[in-house]
């Protein structure tokens, strides 16, 4: 669980700085443009998802299993 919290920090606090240096527009930017890719195409990113999903499951069940 600690290193799990210490990760979150370690990307909240590259986040605060990213967003000081670049601004959150540009960081936004990015997400936004995935919103319209997957508008564009939904079926190609479901399958995408999907395949996400599962390697997620297979780490959570990996974990589980040790």
């Amino acid at each position: 669980m600690a290193g799990w919290l210490w990760s979150l920090g370690t990307l909240l606090v590259a986040l605060g700085l990213a967003a000081h240096l670049f601004g959150w527009d540009t960081l936004l930017w990015l997400p936004a443009q995935a919103v319209e890719a997957i508008r564009a195409d939904p079926g190609t990113y479901g399958v995408v998802a999907l395949g996400v999903a599962l390697m997620v499951l297979a780490r959570l069940i990996s974990r589980w299993r040790s």
